[in-house]
């Protein structure tokens, strides 16, 4: 594996740009997508990003001076790819890897490096929106008519961002934060009987702004346990229906206030394996999971430090019904942050201040054995320190957390950054560790017949480096990293006892890989990007569950006139490992390919329609075992802004 690596990165030899240093000042680069429609370097029509949010607790950071890698899906490739999902987008990034267990809607996982999916920190306008009750975010429902821009921050990020960020950050802005007045309305409807309404406005109040934006989805699915394609089972389908709201600019005497309230609703059917043989039954089960965010937040100046503080609630409640053990659980979280940033000459010093409360609640019917009100309280404290001077970037961080329930957890990274100017070159590197606490259902947890939590576990650790190189040559970009993470005190569910329960494992978790990525342009009307993964995921020499060892993406637009484009995308996944829990024996998943074309065409300045295909090669997979696949689909929209 270690001669595959050598040799990909001897034939390879990329690395992403050069980028120049940004001069945008923004209030708040977390909430605001106006921050990032900065003068940097344009390619024809997909704008590259240099500068980057989650790089830092406050404002941008350029990517130039990051020694972490990072990779920014922007705006115009959004429009361009015109995927429903944020999880099928997130396929063109390198490292990450999804797994949907069925149809539109369906629990979907997202894989960092070979992390789980829970050891991924996931930011909507600045609010972490994962489930408390099982640690990780499901990427199943959440659509991308309101995205405007993705960013991805690999590797160990616990000292900059705490708990979750094991193997990285996945940070997601909508137009909530958006202060420019525009509308906007869009229609799609498609195959599956799938229909989609979105309105988007972006209103002036005095020097502030009220951004609403709707969506409404619906889709007859298919049947998610037919896997030799009869077609005579009950489809399984999705709904979904959302309001994001956004208030920002706000002046109160020194301080400048933004405020964010987001709430959906969305039902997902699927079929359960309710006489427990391992293998799913046409049943007509669903989960209704409605959510809410809300965040506040502040801007000062004081003792010469720039200050934001954030006060932000989540609040998760999903229903269970059609499987053996009905159950409600409900998760919540509370985190109040204070990040005051100084910058003099060449140094940049940030100190950070969290408190976090989360909430679980389980409820299985009057009397039930899970019944049950749980919560926890953390605290932190963390600096973030980071040196630029001509072509030399250093950066320092260092994070204490302070549990109540488990252990407390030191966590710690450093880098280096050196420009290589004379050939727009930049070579970069870090080492760092991460933490992640266990889940409230780790904790807490307990499903009458076959599962009790364990309020003794400890949280998983893990220590990493990353040496990437950065390479601008004319109009192209490109990357290439190698990194290596030992996971220890993993924590699996050990289906040997009865009830099941969580422990930590004695072996450690070896991850280690190489990614690529390169984006650019050829000639005037032709626009690039790609990216391939090498992985080697083991546990005590044993092949992770749901880790492809290769995977790669390709998007390219074609634009051969100003109104018309062509966007032509290739994602694929390599062969992975999964459990086949009929027979309790691992099996391997085939490789595949999702091949999609869109076109759109602008009928003047307001007016655009699309027509886009999904799986055009119509191919049959299986990321989950025991999961049929969505076949090929076709989706026409029409959108109007103004």
């Amino acid at each position: 594996m270690k001669r595959l690596y050598l040799s990909a990165a001897l034939v390879a030899c990329i690395a992403s740009p050069a980028y120049g240093q940004s001069n945008l000042e923004c209030w708040d680069g977390v909430q605001n997508p106006e921050c990032f429609e900065e003068d940097c370097a344009l390619l024809p029509i997909l704008k590259e990003p240099c500068v980057i949010a989650i790089g830092t607790r406050i404002d941008t950071i350029g990517l130039d001076n990051l020694t972490s890698p990072a990779s920014v899906i922007t705006e115009a490739e959004i429009t361009s790819r015109n995927n429903d999902y944020i999880a099928d987008l997130l396929r063109t990034v390198p490292g990450a890897s999804v797994n949907r267990s069925g149809p539109a809607g369906s629990l979907t996982q997202l894989r960092l490096r070979g992390s789980e999916g829970n050891h991924v920190l996931v930011l909507v306008d600045g609010v972490e929106v994962s489930n408390p009750n099982t640690g990780e975010f499901d990427f199943g429902s959440l659509r991308s008519a309101d995205v405007v821009r993705i960013e991805v921050l690999r590797g160990e990020q616990s000292a900059l961002w705490g708990s979750d960020a094991l193997g990285g950050v996945v940070n997601i802005i909508t137009r909530a934060g958006e202060t420019k007045e525009s509308y906007r309305l869009a229609l799609k409807v498609g195959g599956f009987n799938t229909f989609e309404g979105q309105v988007s406005a972006v209103v002036p109040v005095g020097a502030a702004a009220l951004s609403i934006n709707g969506n409404v989805f619906r889709t007859d699915g298919y049947d998610v346990s037919d896997l030799l394609g009869f077609g005579d089972g009950v489809k399984d389908g999705a709904e979904s229906r959302a309001l994001n709201v956004g208030l920002n600019n706000v002046e109160l005497g020194g301080l400048m206030l933004s405020a964010k309230y987001s709430t959906s609703h969305a039902v997902s059917e699927f079929d359960a394996d309710t006489n427990f043989s391992g293998r799913l039954n046409d049943t007509l089960s669903d989960v209704t999971t409605n959510s809410e965010t809300g965040r506040i937040s502040a801007r000062f100046e004081i003792a010469g430090f720039d200050n934001l503080v954030n006060l932000s609630l989540s609040d998760t409640k999903q229903n269970t019904v059609g499987t053996s053990f009905p159950n409600d659980t409900t998760g919540k979280r509370t985190q109040v942050n204070w990040a005051a940033e100084k910058s003099w000459d060449v140094h940049n010093l940030t100190l950070l201040a969290e408190t976090e409360t989360e909430q679980f609640s389980n409820f299985g019917g009057a009397g039930a054995g899970q019944n049950q009100n749980e919560n926890i309280r953390n605290h932190a404290l963390a600096a973030d320190y980071r040196f630029n001077q001509d072509a030399i970037t250093l950066s320092a961080s260092a994070r204490a957390d302070f549990n109540e329930k488990f252990d407390d957890s030191q966590t710690w990274r450093v880098g280096a950054g050196y420009a290589i100017d004379e050939i727009g070159g930049r070579v970069r590197a870090s080492v760092g560790t991460g933490v992640k606490n266990p889940s409230m259902t780790e904790l807490f947890g307990f499903f009458p017949a076959f599962f009790v939590g364990n309020p003794d576990i400890k949280p998983e650790t893990s220590t990493g480096y990353n040496i990437g190189y950065d390479q601008k040559l004319g109009r192209w970009n490109f990357s290439a990293d190698y990194f290596r993470s030992d996971l220890k005190d993993e924590i699996f569910t050990d289906f040997g006892v009865f009830p099941a329960t969580v422990r930590n494992r004695a072996a450690k978790s070896k991850r280690e890989g190489i990614e690529l990525e390169a984006r650019g342009a050829v000639g005037e009307t032709l626009d690039m990007r790609a990216s391939a993964t090498f992985l080697d995921a083991e546990e005590n020499g044993v092949r992770e569950l749901r880790r492809p060892q290769f995977l790669a993406s390709a998007t390219a637009t074609w634009t051969p006139i100003d109104p018309l484009s062509f966007t032509l995308s290739a994602d694929h996944t390599g062969s992975q490992i999964d459990t086949d829990f009929a027979t309790f024996s691992r099996v391997e998943l085939d490789a595949f390919t999702l091949v999609g074309l869109n076109i759109r065409y602008a009928l003047n300045d307001v007016v655009t329609l699309s027509v886009r295909g999904e799986n055009l090669l119509d191919e049959d997979y299986q990321e989950v075992v025991g999961y049929a696949s969505q076949g090929r689909g076709g989706y026409a929209g029409i959108s109007a802004d103004f």
